[in-house]
């Protein structure tokens, strides 16, 4: 394809990161938005863009063929709506929607525009997880059968409240999802789930999620937000995790300490960490160059999506949740 110019929508920490590596990887960032454009002027000047309030006006009367979606949650659905109609591309950071009404008509629109969706899940480019990824494709410890993830962090300081009214699960436990999914091989067909708020904000802060796969596959997946009282949780020390198969396992945490044990024994290694967020977009962009489908598609965003909706249906009927198999798709 031509060179791709890119708008990026959401000027806050992920707009940063976007327009500080994105420019590195061969693509030119001509426009920023967001709704404050005392964030907005900052993030344009990185790399010499325009800056405007909102995805509609950065869109208008534009080349843009690649729109970059970091605002909020509750604003992704505008942005990738207006996007598809103008027939630009599209890299939305995680989750997808507010919900399984506005994600079903994201994917539509962007299906019947013939444009490309790729997913911001950037943990699966993390050190860790991408070697976890390695050994299981390599046969290493058989079918993978059972995955487990605990994944907590320090509440969300007050500059970023939205958050804590949107609730853990589409905040972090989002991640340990696609995660899971994405290990296992698998679409999950059932949740069954507990959300607690014991630090009294709108949203849920603790997640408790028991997943059932096609053929049998468990997952088990809690976490969530400790108080802001609790010892920093850093973002390298937040996720335990284990993967059990036919004839091994792996285990480890997101700061990149690895044990597996195969038929060869036990090994341990500590991984160097890597940049994920220009990893994910080096090879979403690779991709898009070469016209090959993204990545990390879509389907992985809707499946998530359908996965919490059928989570916060299991919480207050406190029975389990089957998925709609209208919202699971071939992996």
């Amino acid at each position: 394809m031509p060179e791709i110019r890119v708008g990026i929508v959401g000027c806050g920490l992920i707009g940063r990161q976007y327009a500080e590596r994105l420019p590195k990887l061969g693509a030119q960032v001509v426009a920023v938005a967001d709704p404050l454009m005392e964030r907005a002027l900052p993030v344009a000047e990185i790399c010499g863009a325009a800056s405007f309030l909102d995805a509609q006006e950065l869109l208008a009367g534009r080349e843009i063929n690649l729109l970059c979606v970091c605002s909020p949650t509750p604003f992704h659905h505008e942005a990738v709506m207006a996007a598809a109609r103008q027939g630009s591309h599209i890299f939305c950071e995680k989750p997808l929607a507010e919900n399984m009404t506005q994600a079903r008509e994201m994917c539509r629109a962007i299906s019947e525009a013939g444009v490309t969706l790729g997913m911001g899940f950037k943990l699966r480019y993390e050190a860790v997880f991408a070697r976890a990824k390695t050994l299981i494709e390599a046969g290493e410890i058989g079918l993978p059968l059972y995955s487990i993830f605990s994944y907590f962090q320090q509440v969300p300081p007050p500059e970023r409240s939205w958050y804590t009214e949107f609730g853990a699960a589409r905040d972090n436990i989002v991640h340990a999802i696609d995660l899971s999914n994405w290990l296992l091989n698998r679409q999950p067909v059932r949740v069954s789930a507990r959300l607690d708020n014991r630090l009294g904000f709108k949203g849920e802060d603790k997640v408790f999620l028991q997943l059932a796969y096609e053929d049998g596959a468990r997952a088990s997946i809690h976490g969530g937000w400790v108080g802001s009282d609790y010892p920093p949780v850093a973002s390298s020390d937040d996720i335990l995790f284990q993967i059990v198969g036919e004839t091994g396992y792996i285990a480890g945490d997101r700061a990149g300490h690895l044990v597996s044990a195969t038929k060869r024994g036990i090994e341990r290694s500590a991984l160097e960490p890597i940049d994920a967020f220009n990893a994910e977009l080096a090879d979403f962009l690779n991709a898009l160059r070469r016209g090959q489908p993204p990545p990390v598609p879509a389907d992985a965003g809707l499946i998530a999506q359908a996965v919490i909706e059928a989570a916060f249906e299991s919480s207050r009927s406190g029975d389990e949740a089957a998925l709609d198999p209208r919202d699971r798709t071939v992996w």
